[in-house]
């Protein structure tokens, strides 16, 4: 048996396959790269949302505890309670409204598969790409 030979002088890639049932492949589209890639903007709103309501819990922990020779820094922590309370909720009902676009772009490219395997079960042809209809354009 001849070993392959490369002018490169590098030495071959062995390659060793297990064999599986089936490989499912997947057709993804550009604009679904880069939401996958980029992550959802929500987790940025989610980040924010649990560092301003762990910052507000904790000042109001230290008001709860502590005793204040000036008004002013208790003042300051009550703002801080206030601000930190009403920005984390907002963003955190915020990020629960748009949680949601990462999982349906996952579920929507999974389907492109369901589609094709519930056709092929009901023995209907199924193929790569989807149908166009054959209607006269104007």
């Amino acid at each position: 048996m001849n070993t392959p030979s490369t002018t490169s002088g590098e030495k071959p890639l062995n390659v060793r396959r297990g064999r599986v049932e089936s490989v499912d492949l997947y057709e993804v589209k550009d604009s679904e790269l880069d939401l996958l890639e980029k992550g959802s903007p929500a987790t940025l709103q989610l980040n924010f949302a649990v560092f301003l309501l762990s910052i507000a819990f904790t000042s109001i922990a230290a008001l709860c505890t502590a005793t204040f020779e000036w008004d002013v820094s208790k003042t300051v922590f009550v703002f801080i309670s206030v601000v930190g309370i009403l920005m984390g909720g907002y963003l955190f009902i915020s990020w629960w409204r748009t949680r949601s676009s990462i999982s349906a772009t996952v579920d929507v490219i999974r389907n492109r598969i369901t589609k094709l395997a519930d056709e092929s079960k009901d023995g209907t042809p199924s193929t790569t790409r989807p149908e166009k209809d054959n209607q006269p354009s104007d």
